[in-house]
């Protein structure tokens, strides 16, 4: 049986990984020839993988002439020859503190179960990163990594792996503490050497294997060691501490070994080379300037490509030929961590012009906003609130809120960003960079397009980004699609950075990188270095641990982001500020970092910050983006603070921060984003650990997200019954959580809305149910039940229950407020929109009217979004009332308000309510007059007939069958009898699904008029009579009467004459009018 041919490419791996690492040892790096020592050991360990024992014993010989003591040497020139396996391992043994002691104070079967714990952590952990265990004798685990599997990174895996251990175990004695009262703890040494696998029984044998127990017991109780053969290999990945060589059992040297303290990435330097091979794109440039310069510029430029491709570094030449004229330069850029995020590439660029700092406080945020704004002599009374959204900075910090929602502030923000740039960019020539646009939103490249179409001939606008279809499609652009350098260039650019190179090296660079510049840049700036691998990512690897402390400055500085805050960057990473100062002078000089604004850097390359982050350990990477979240938690950047508790995988703290975001994106008006952010922040809490205040977060998220699909498409939307019904699921039973009475008021209108009439009834039933503890919120209640007893028609107990809400508790009560939060519409000024309407179907104009005013004053009186909300809420009923009073023109004037006010405030649902009663006021219009337009009604009546058709396909049903009663006439005025039959029979099936019966009467009496057959015709009116008047409806009463009448003659009069009696004698509808006229004629042509 031959030794694995894999461990051979294994030990090629090695020998890369190390030509680009500092090794602890010169001794063992001394070069002898042939390689340094560990270099002939892999090489040893490759022969008799391959099965030539004679090449093994050559070099193991070599390593003996200069380390005669090598035990490595020793055990490889033991091998035996049967089979089994020669491995280079790295093993990892884990020994239980005092283990012995325990078991002699403890009960055997406590000592079994947390010993037992304690040992399928360690299994698990080894597995999880790859390695194996092979031995669980007594209380100490060894573990192999790179059998069965190798892989690139065995010993580091091993290291984190004990990390990880260390870090279980103490969870585990936690818990031991808690429930038994004593700790356990745990010692970790990881050694790497040959040693014996005997695969058959899956073990290991020689000095590599006991010396990892032995090198275990010189770490400290909870910590993880290891040996000087380690060390060289990962301490690239790990902080450790240099510990004093110590004797242990069985070796006769000391033994070198360190302690590892922590997790870290490799940092990555760069050289910035010449511009080469772009003479088309450099001469296009110039001559774009010159025509800026000149006033007629027309064409913006873009630069696209892969990461590397050289588009930083033509956009820095544009900056060079700007600034050599003294002109303005504005400067955008993407972020991967705001792609979603609207505007933030503009914010990025407001808040550098204000020197608006990450910890400036919002106050002093809006001082300088408004000193910016000034300096730009623009309006702060009209700029500055549209632009502070865009900062993050909320009200209470020092302006007044936009009154608009949704699209409609998005557009108004939109203008000022607009205004805003052109302000900075003055009259004269002046150039806008905007780098990384693949990674920009939507919004910002909006502003870049509105540029690009607004250019008075005196900008260029220079962009940047991967190709990855991010241009407008009517930019006024000339689009570069850059492409790698030839081999000729390739060449230029590299006696440009390195005058002396070979052609063998040039030959070796072309083959490498492929012609982007970037990587021929960093091949190059490791010319001077032996021993560079083939690949670009180790020697940028490699250049990058000169300086131990540069390591986690780089390795924050990979998870901040580009863009590296110092301020930020400080409070990451553990390095006084003196130390911290001389990395980043070491780094500036590498060509890693470089100065961005007057207190940052940022990576000189993106691909320098992605080599970094890919580096990082998972376990590292969590920390360090914990710390930055931390650290970024007072700053208004929410969503990025919320990505960044996501990869620290907080969960429930990225949620808290995606609700925050979400709140952010609302007031700029970007709805579709901040429900996003409530989504992601849903999703955050599927990974919380499940309990009370994991469920409560939850809740709260999705009565928000439900509140923000009300406010634009109605509360009536499908999207929000799964977050209604998960919210009552996490709520339980408990009526006296204000959580779960939240959620079933936002579900009880959600039912309204829809006219789920017999699920609103049980959950209105739930809601009386828990007044006990809440009779402030009784009003609340009354209100609901009165807008249920009215849609079923109930409208005596309707008028009762909102009479009452209108005169309990004051709806302001903060407990109210609490509670009511998460639905877009008031109570109190529900009921008194309600009342007009039960005073409508009672014939009492007037008493219609004035309910209508109080509504008015309210919802004048209320915040937004409640108080627009039920503005446009009391529109759609007083239009409502002009259309059954007859009062046409005042009916298209409200109807006109009322969308006005829906595309004002981004009120989608009012907005097509808006639309079908324009329509229906307009066809009713066109028939109301001596010259009847019939084409025109049509027209109209056409129109209405689709908007009604997608209300229902919104299931927005409250009052739906209204709006079929109207069409209803409107189809019976243009002959269209079929049509009108089957829109009134269709209403009155939907209202017998529904239970939604408040306008049957109507819906009958006008079918009537649909019938040919006599018989037909008196039973839907009578039907319709004999319903209005149990209801309570004597205006619907009086019109099935009056229809009657006119009929039947003379033997409907007396239902006619008690419609009429029950009619206000004051009341003002035309109706009552015609009704007494009709019996007075009727008297005369008698007499």
């Amino acid at each position: 049986m031959r030794y694995h041919t894999r461990w051979a490419a294994r030990c090629h791996d090695i020998e890369v990984h190390r030509e680009g690492v500092s090794h602890g040892s010169d001794d063992r790096r001394r070069d002898l020839g042939g390689g340094s020592i560990d270099e002939l050991l892999d090489r040893a360990v490759a022969a008799i993988n391959r099965g030539d024992r004679a090449t093994a014993t050559v070099l193991t010989a070599q390593v003996l002439e200069a380390d005669g003591a090598n035990a490595e040497a020793e055990d490889l020139l033991a091998v035996p020859d049967h089979p089994g396996e020669i491995r280079r391992l790295t093993i990892l043994f884990a020994d239980l503190v005092d283990s012995t002691s325990l078991s002699t104070r403890v009960e055997p079967e406590t000592y079994r179960l947390v010993v037992g714990r304690y040992r399928e952590q360690v299994v698990r952990i080894v597995e999880r990163f790859g390695g194996h265990v092979c031995s669980t004798k007594g209380d100490g685990l060894l573990a192999v990594f790179g059998h069965p599997i190798a892989h690139e990174d065995d010993a580091r895996r091993a290291v984190a792996a004990g990390l990880d251990i260390t870090g279980g175990v103490a969870r585990i004695s936690e818990a031991a503490r808690r429930r038994f009262g004593f700790d356990i703890a745990v010692r970790v040494g990881v050694h790497r050497g040959p040693v014996y696998l005997d695969t058959e029984q899956d073990d290991v044998y020689g000095l590599a294997a006991n010396l990892a127990a032995r090198v275990s017991g010189l770490a400290p109780p909870d910590s993880v060691v290891v040996s000087d053969a380690v060390a060289p290999l990962i301490t690239r990945f790990f902080q450790m501490e240099s510990r004093p060589p110590a004797a242990v059992k069985g070796v006769e040297k000391p033994v070198a070994y360190y302690r590892v303290t922590a997790e870290r990435p490799e940092p990555i330097k760069l050289t910035r080379g010449p511009l080469v091979g772009r003479d088309e794109e450099v001469a296009l440039l110039r001559e774009n300037w010159a025509c800026a310069q000149a006033g007629s510029l027309s064409m913006g430029m873009v630069f696209r490509g892969e990461a590397g491709i050289g588009k930083s570094r033509l956009a820095a030449a544009a900056v060079e030929v700007a600034e050599r004229s003294g002109a303005v330069v504005l400067e955008l850029a993407g972020s991967e961590f705001h792609a979603d995020v609207g505007l933030y590439a503009v914010r990025g660029l407001i808040e550098r012009r204000c020197g608006i700092e990450r910890l400036s406080a919002p106050t002093e945020r809006i001082r300088l906003l408004g000193n910016e704004i000034n300096a730009r002599g623009l309006d702060p009374a009209t700029v500055l609130p549209l632009l502070a959204p865009v900062l993050g900075i909320a009200p209470q910090h020092g302006y007044q809120p936009v009154p608009a929602e949704g699209a409609k502030l998005q557009e108004l923000i939109d203008a000022a960003v607009h205004q805003y740039l052109k302000a900075c960019l003055g009259e004269e020539a002046a150039l806008v960079v905007a780098e990384d646009l693949h990674w920009v939103d939507s919004a910002s490249l909006a502003a870049l397009g509105g540029l690009l179409r607004a250019n008075p001939g005196s900008y260029l606008v220079v962009m940047t980004g991967r190709p990855d279809g991010w241009t407008g499609e009517d930019w006024p652009v000339t689009t570069f699609d850059l492409a790698p350098l030839t081999d000729a260039q390739t060449d230029e650019l590299v006696d440009r950075l390195e005058p002396g190179a070979s052609a063998a090296q040039k030959a070796a660079i072309r083959q490498r990188c492929d012609g982007i510049p970037f990587y021929v840049e960093q091949v190059v700036a490791g010319l001077t270095e032996t021993g560079v691998p083939e690949t670009l990512y180790e020697p940028l690897f490699a250049r990058l641990r000169a300086s131990a402390n540069a390591i986690p400055v780089l390795e924050a500085a990979a998870v901040i982001g580009r863009h590296i805050d110092r301020g930020l960057l400080c409070s990451v990473v553990d390095l006084s500020v003196e130390e911290l100062d001389d990395v980043i002078e070491e780094l500036e000089g590498a060509l890693v970092l470089e100065r961005w604004g007057s207190d940052g850097w940022r990576f000189r390359h993106e691909l320098l910050r992605e080599v970094a982050a890919e580096l990082a350990p998972e376990s590292v990477r969590r920390g360090l983006h914990a710390k930055v979240a931390d650290a970024l938690s007072g700053d208004a950047d929410w969503r990025l603070v919320a990505g960044h508790f996501e990869r620290a995988e907080r969960f429930r703290e990225a949620a808290s921060a995606y609700q925050r975001a979400s709140n952010d994106a609302r007031r700029r008006g970007a709805l579709a984003e901040a429900r996003t952010h409530l989504t992601q922040a849903l999703g955050q809490l599927d990974r919380a650990t499940p309990g009370p205040e994991r469920d409560r977060q939850e809740m709260a998220a999705r009565l928000r997200r439900g509140v923000l699909i009300s406010v634009a498409e109605g509360y009536q939307s499908r999207a929000a019954a799964g977050d209604f019904e998960r919210c009552l699921q996490l709520g339980g039973t408990d009526l006296g959580d204000d959580e779960l009475f939240a959620t079933l008021t936002a579900l009880g209108n959600y039912c309204l809305a829809r006219a789920d009439l017999g699920r609103a009834a049980e959950v209105v039933k739930s809601l009386r149910a828990g007044l006990a503890k809440r009779q402030w919120f009784r009003p609340a209640v009354d209100m609901l039940v009165g807008l249920l007893a009215c849609l079923r028609g109930e409208f005596e107990l309707g008028c009762s229950s909102l009479e009452a809400a209108t005169v309990g508790v004051a709806a302001g009560h903060h407990d109210v407020v609490a509670v009511w939060r998460f639905v877009p519409n008031e109570p109190v000024t529900s009921a008194h929109i309600h009342l007009a309407l039960v005073a409508l179907v009672r014939g009492d104009l007037r008493g219609a009217e004035r309910e209508l005013s109080v509504s008015a004053d309210r919802a004048e009186r209320l915040r937004f979004p409640q108080g627009p909300y039920m503005h446009a809420w009391e529109l759609f009923v007083a239009t409502w009332l002009r259309i059954e009073a007859g009062q046409l023109a005042r009916a298209a004037t409200l109807a006109a308000e009322l969308r006005g006010v829906a595309e004002w405030h981004g009120f989608d649902i009012w907005r097509q309510r808006a639309a079908f009663l324009e329509a229906a006021v307009g066809g009713l219009a066109a028939l109301d007059t001596e010259d009847v337009d019939t084409a025109k009604a049509m027209a109209h009546t056409a129109t209405a007939t689709t908007l009604l058709d997608e209300l229902r396909t919104l299931e927005a049903n409250m009052y739906s069958t209204f709006y079929d009663a109207v069409l209803g006439r409107l189809l019976i005025a243009v002959d269209q009898s079929e049509q009108a039959h089957a829109r009134l029979s269709a209403g009155l099936a939907l209202a017998e699904d529904t239970e939604m019966h408040f306008y049957d009467s109507e819906l009958l009496r006008l079918r009537a008029q649909t019938h040919t057959d006599h018989t037909a015709i008196q039973a839907d009116l009578h039907a319709a009579r004999e319903l209005a008047r149990c209801q309570g409806a004597p205006l619907f009463e009086l019109r099935a009467a009056l229809d009657d009448f006119v009929s039947r003659g003379e033997s409907a009069r007396a239902a006619l004459v008690a419609a009429v009696d029950r009619i206000p004698a004051e009341s003002a509808m035309p109706d009552v009018a015609r009704a007494r006229a009709t019996l007075t004629l009727s008297n005369t042509s008698d007499g």
